[in-house]
């Protein structure tokens, strides 16, 4: 009778220990007091330093940006949303429920210009087995990869997600801002009243699309040279998916919406679309004017357009361009179509207007704008086309540009051409001497509002700029 007595409470015992280290939240990890190891999947996490992992701090595998805004897979790059106090962290790795590695580093913060709008930090921690753990200053939501081929730990803060594309009312020019609040239980960010048309649209972080760790951002998306990460979600508005591994998300029917983005530490990113109201009837779709310049004074002569670039603010939808001209005529038309033009004179622009004559030959930069949504249109006409600016390049500098000059106009193509001293440090193209035109990214397809561009190697460089009439793409060489 007495070992039974003995058995039963060993019993209890063991049943109480149990009960009372399962206790607490699901996002918590506990350890088994008895054996020593922990309730977690294998994997890296990232941790505070001296402190168990939590699931929520999960890194997980996941594709990076290719060629033509595909993803691909690489090979040992993780990453993941998660809620950082401020303090100091390490990436362990868990195996078998037993942490095996633990990863540490030096850090420092980068600044780019890779976004539109002012969240152009992000922290870059050289990651090394064993390292001395790393610090985050301030408690926030951060986007969070480690790529094992460079040794790289990225954390960038996430203030602002918003929404862009055709279906928003800043297109795919600006984005539409969702506002709230995050801590470690989750976030919710929203807007109301949001007039939404059918058409497609992203969800991205702090304005921008991705983060650019390439060695060489002219070289491609070569393993070797390193890769590009996304701070945005495309898919659907009921299963969102990372960056270019989701298509753009389709809204198919027009109205005023509530717009939430929920982030949760375990399910991750939601978007909930809530209908409303019906949306005003549509008298004016910027979607729907594509502005280009045409006729015998252009290098397309009246067989092609030389497409204009879309912005809109402060209720201002405007058109810009870089044109070359010789003397002759020219109109602005849509859509490579003659369903809609303007002539007249320059200064007086009217649909179907006389063709505008040329002010003579040179390059200008162009401006086409309408504040009452098409009642009224208005133009200038500028010399000065496309200049090179930035601490890469001639000027060493951001104040002042570095004129480009025509090198030919052939076959609807214009060529422009700069040769100068060049740095390893970052430059760009605008036109006008203005921000509202500027050009990055790659290369070979350069985009509106791109990356700063860099030079591999200091030296003396021939920078050519070409323009088809819808795409731009540059090469440099070195002299």
């Amino acid at each position: 009778m007495k070992n039974n007595w003995i058995k039963l409470l060993g019993l209890l015992l063991v049943s109480g220990a149990l009960f009372w280290t399962s206790c607490g939240s699901d996002d918590d990890l506990v350890i088994d007091t008895g054996s020593g190891t922990i309730n977690a999947s294998n994997g890296l996490y990232l941790t505070v330093a001296g402190e168990d992992p939590s699931t929520t701090a999960q890194l997980t595998s996941e594709n990076v940006e290719t060629d033509g805004f595909a993803s691909q897979e690489r090979s040992g790059f993780v990453g993941g949303y998660m809620y950082l106090e401020a303090g100091d962290y390490n990436v362990v790795q868990v195996t078998d429920k037993e942490i095996t590695t633990t990863i540490g580093g030096t850090s420092e913060t980068v600044t780019d210009e890779g976004s539109s709008c002012d969240f152009n930090e992000y922290t870059v921690v050289s990651t090394v087995e064993g390292g001395d753990a790393f610090n985050v200053a301030a408690s926030g939501l951060y986007r969070v990869t480690h790529d094992q081929q460079t040794n790289e730990l990225v954390m960038y803060q996430i203030d602002a997600p918003g929404i862009i594309g055709a279906a928003t009312p800043g297109g795919w020019d600006t984005d539409t801002p969702l506002t709230g609040s995050v801590s470690a239980d989750g976030g919710s960010w929203s807007a109301s009243g949001i007039v939404l048309r059918s058409g497609q649209f992203k969800i991205r972080m702090n304005c921008r699309w991705s983060i650019d760790r390439r060695v060489d951002s002219n070289a491609g998306f070569d393993a070797a040279n390193g890769y590009q990460l996304y701070t945005n979600f495309g898919g659907s508005s009921d299963l969102l998916l990372n960056g270019n591994d989701g298509n753009n998300i389709e809204l198919t029917e027009d109205g005023e919406y509530t717009v939430t983005a929920n982030w949760d530490p375990q399910a991750g990113w939601t978007l909930n679309l809530d209908r409303t109201g019906d949306a005003p009837e549509l008298t004016f779709n910027p979607n729907d004017y594509q502005f280009g310049i045409i006729g015998a004074a252009t290098t397309g002569g009246w067989d092609s357009d030389q497409n204009m670039f879309h912005k809109f603010a402060n209720d201002v939808h405007t058109w810009y361009g870089v044109v070359s001209l010789t003397d002759g005529e020219y109109k602005f038309r849509i859509n490579d179509a003659w369903n809609f033009d303007l002539g007249g004179s320059i200064d007086a622009l009217s649909p179907g207007g006389a063709n505008l004559v040329s002010p003579g030959p040179g390059t200008y930069y162009v401006t086409l704008s309408t504040a009452d949504e098409g009642a009224t249109w208005t133009a200038t006409m500028e010399l000065g086309g496309w200049g090179i600016i930035g601490e890469g390049g001639p000027t060493m500098g951001w104040d002042n540009d570095t004129q480009m000059t025509l090198l030919s106009m052939e076959n609807g193509v214009t060529t422009y051409t700069l040769t100068g001293a060049f740095t390893t440090g970052e430059w760009k193209m605008r036109a006008g001497s203005q921000w509202d035109l500027n050009l990055g990214g790659d290369l070979g397809f350069l985009t509106v509002d791109g990356s700063n561009l860099t030079m591999t190697e200091a030296g003396t460089y021939t920078v050519n700029l070409s323009f088809d009439g819808e795409v731009y793409s540059a090469t440099v060489e070195l002299q």
